[in-house]
């Protein structure tokens, strides 16, 4: 395949952006095995043994509560560290995308070709959102539980923050309509109909959760109009349908989505322009709204937060397809000309929060994470009896306080033959049982793959910014939730001039 053209965006922003990228791939050059290694084969292919001498000498004895403070960054660590890991903390933080939502300087956001504003944002934005709903919350406790009903703490904090976010881009962009992809059980699209007076069209695979977000648009609906018996606000309207790269014909969906905005909210067809938004649209619809956005005028703007990096088709492991509706990363010409790829992994470990990690280790509260000590023992047992258990499936078994070895063998493998099960003579073998006395060692192992994860997640999102910036789409990213709370904290965001 012809190597793709370098459209360049030449702002200072993601001039920065392309040198970060190809800094970090230096990084993963280096120490990318890391990442690239399954913690279930911390025995099996000795990866301890992998790591500098240097390294293994340091940590060898450091307790995770240690180790979790000097990866968050903490001073009060007197212990000395190799250099080459005390100048890989600092390049994975520096090169890191920031992810600290109360920090201003985290905002990023393409400098060339910027965005005009509709002039009446403001009176808009206080002329949509419900003056009655303002009054409300701070006079009936009830009334604010209403929005909150059927939503769990960290979900009703997320769509909180994203809900605003949304209603700002849609006001911006003087857009009316709204499509929410993957849209669940209808919560951030009641929230963007009811209370912000937007018009919303859901679409979600799941069958079932859309009748139960039908039911709840009505429920609340009702509940609304018994404390303002003159509220009016259309529901959202919800459609089954899965997007995916082998059926999506983008004009088609977007004529199909005006229509639906036009006979179901009585538009007329100036006012069906529409902005696309995913709350954590998980692996390839992300890619797929940002080419929906990109390819289609009628789409104003754009807001998704991703998830699910290890679920994205890596183009790499296609050969670098012709087939353009294949890839879910990457998207920019300026990385398909790269010479890198991400591996499921890599992905996989982009997905947690590091910070959240940190705080479990600093506190004492990783007994959880001895299950991958145990799976990794329970590796080498099944490979013995035959290489072809390699990397089985398990039942997922949570480690509680207490549970010994041979518990967890017994729950991972009960849907195993007999004979395939671990034996007692397996579990007490004296090999087994020194491997159990490096949990702390696999611990750490596991950390250090921890502290080069935001790398990973780093690139993806530079990824689809330069994707944006390259079609002179000007992109923010922009961090919305405190990353404790929501590990895929990011936002990015994208508006046409009006």
């Amino acid at each position: 395949m012809a190597a793709p053209t370098d459209i360049r965006c030449t702002c200072k922003v993601c001039t920065r952006i392309r040198v970060t990228i190809d800094q970090i791939f230096c990084v993963l050059d280096l120490y990318g095995w890391l990442l690239n290694s399954y913690i279930v084969d911390f025995f099996q292919d000795k990866l301890w043994d992998k790591l500098p001498e240097s390294w293994r000498f340091a940590l060898q004895d450091t307790p995770p509560q240690e180790f979790g403070k000097w990866l968050s960054g903490d001073i009060s660590c007197t212990r000395v560290w190799p250099l080459t890991l005390l100048a890989l903390r600092q390049v994975a933080n520096i090169l890191q995308v920031n992810r600290d939502n109360e920090d201003p300087k985290s905002i990023m956001a393409c400098e060339s070709n910027k965005t005009k504003t509709n002039k009446n944002y403001n009176d808009t934005f206080t002329m949509n959102k419900n003056d009655n709903f303002d009054k409300l919350y701070f006079q009936n406790h009830k009334f604010n539980n209403l929005f909150s009903k059927h939503i769990k703490k960290k979900k009703r904090y997320e769509i909180h923050e994203i809900a605003q976010v949304c209603a700002e881009c849609a006001y911006k962009a003087s857009c009316k309509c709204i499509v929410d992809i993957g849209s669940g059980m209808g919560h951030l699209a009641r929230i963007l109909a009811f209370q912000y007076g937007l018009y919303v069209t859901c679409i979600e695979q799941d069958c079932i959760l859309l009748q139960q977000a039908r039911k709840w648009d009505q429920e609340l609906l009702m509940s609304i109009r018994k404390h303002i018996p003159t509220f009016y606000q259309k529901c959202p309207q919800h459609f089954t349908a899965k997007l995916e790269p082998s059926n999506l014909v983008e004009s088609e969906l977007a004529r199909q989505l005006k229509e639906l905005f036009k006979n179901e909210f009585d538009l007329n067809e100036t006012e069906t322009e529409f902005g696309l938004i995913g709350l954590h649209p998980c692996g390839d619809l992300a890619p797929i709204l940002l080419k929906l956005y990109s390819s289609r005028k009628e789409a104003k703007f754009i807001c998704i937060v991703g998830c699910c990096y290890m679920k994205l088709t890596i183009q790499f492991l296609i050969f670098r397809s012709e087939i353009s509706g294949l890839k879910g990363y990457p998207l920019s010409k300026y990385l398909l000309c790269k010479n890198h790829s991400l591996t499921y992994t890599s992905l996989e470990v982009a997905c947690h929060a590091i910070e959240k990690y940190c705080d479990k280790l600093k506190n004492g509260n990783y007994e959880d994470l001895i299950v991958h000590t145990y799976r990794a023992a329970l590796e080498t047992i099944l490979v013995k009896k035959n290489e072809k258990l390699r990397h089985s499936q398990f039942r997922n078994v949570k480690v509680s306080k207490g549970m010994s070895f041979e518990q967890y063998c017994n729950a991972a493998t009960a849907n195993f033959d007999s004979y395939l099960q671990p034996q007692d003579s397996d579990i007490n073998d004296s090999e087994i049982i020194g491997f159990l006395k490096r949990w702390q060692q696999v611990i750490v192992f596991g950390s250090l793959r921890m502290m080069l994860a935001p790398l990973v997640e780093t690139i993806v999102l530079y990824d689809r910014f330069l994707f944006l910036s390259e079609k002179n789409l000007t992109p923010t990213l922009k961090p919305v939730f405190d990353s404790r709370l929501s590990p895929r904290n990011l936002v990015l965001m994208s508006r046409k001039n009006n």
